[in-house]
């Protein structure tokens, strides 16, 4: 059986819902049922009674639950054991971080972090999605920077690394350039472009919410550069992180605006917790726990 269609068994039968199970996995409703029925068949009985619009456990299924915890447990310590163990022996840290992260100085620290340990075999990824459990138990991350813990369980830890603010960017031509700051409801009105990212979608969209209004968003992009490029031509205003102004090469200004009061996200390191990290990742902890205020 794979280990991963038991990790997911485990979230359908806590959830009892294959949409909501899918969405915490980040795969497709179709992908997980396919996995849910592969087990089934390899096991021989069927492991949910399925309706409409739920799940439920059937007797089989019970047996599996109530065993397949310890089961993970089991896997996942002797795999942290091996991985230990290899990684001492090569003296190998593994760092990874998602493409939103790197401008708020993420890779600056691990770069520096190389720079004072040279012999330190340090592998870096870039994660294109949201983090997986599994890259952590599979040793391709010891540890993971993301600006995203929604999707944390108890068995994966998070520390601020560092905190950024949310701005409004516009025109020259548009009446708001002219202040510093601002309330929210001030731009119930304005035409937004807001980023593809989930996580700030939902931040913006409850703020929004607070103050009385839901926004008009005129386009979603996770490119600043044509966000601000579109915003200095006056096409709409912009609700992006200030670190994302540093990307603007356009000949237009662009002012940004903060808000008051001020919305803000954290970005985090995270990492395995109760698991003892390698003689190299434990160098790394204290690196940037002693370059980031003391903030871990």
């Amino acid at each position: 059986m794979e280990i991963e269609f038991l990790r997911e068994f485990i979230v359908l039968s806590e959830t009892c819902s294959f949409q909501e199970a899918s969405e915490r996995l980040y795969i497709t409703n179709s992908t997980l049922s396919k996995h849910i029925q592969k087990m089934e068949a390899e096991i021989g009985h069927p492991l949910f009674e399925r309706s409409t619009r739920r799940v439920t456990l059937t007797e089989m299924g019970r047996i599996l639950q109530e065993n397949a915890g310890a089961i993970l447990s089991q896997y996942d310590e002797a795999l942290i054991r091996m991985n230990k163990e290899a990684a001492k022996a090569t003296n190998t840290l593994s760092v990874a971080f998602t493409n939103t992260t790197s401008r708020y100085g993420v890779l600056d620290t691990i770069l520096s972090f190389k720079q004072e340990y040279p012999d330190i075999n340090l592998q870096i990824a870039e994660l294109q999605g949201p983090p997986q459990k599994s890259t952590f138990l599979d040793r391709q991350a010891e540890f993971i920077f993301a600006s995203d813990k929604g999707w944390a369980t108890k068995d994966i830890t998070h520390r601020v690394f560092a905190k950024e603010e949310v701005v409004l960017v516009t025109s020259d031509e548009n009446p708001l350039s002219q202040k510093s700051v601002l309330n929210l409801s001030e731009i119930a009105e304005e035409q937004l472009l807001l980023p593809d990212r989930a996580f700030l979608q939902d931040l913006l969209f409850e703020a929004c919410t607070r103050a009385g209004f839901t926004p008009k968003v005129r386009m979603y992009t996770n490119n600043a550069q044509t966000a601000f490029q579109l915003t200095a031509s006056n096409y709409a205003s912009a609700i992006f992180p200030r670190a994302c102004l540093e990307e603007y090469t356009g000949d237009k200004k662009i002012h940004a605006i903060a808000f008051d009061p001020a919305i803000t996200f954290e970005v985090y390191m995270l990492y395995m917790a109760n698991k003892p990290f390698s003689s190299a990742g434990e160098l790394f902890y204290d690196y940037v726990s002693s370059h980031t205020g003391g903030s871990l």
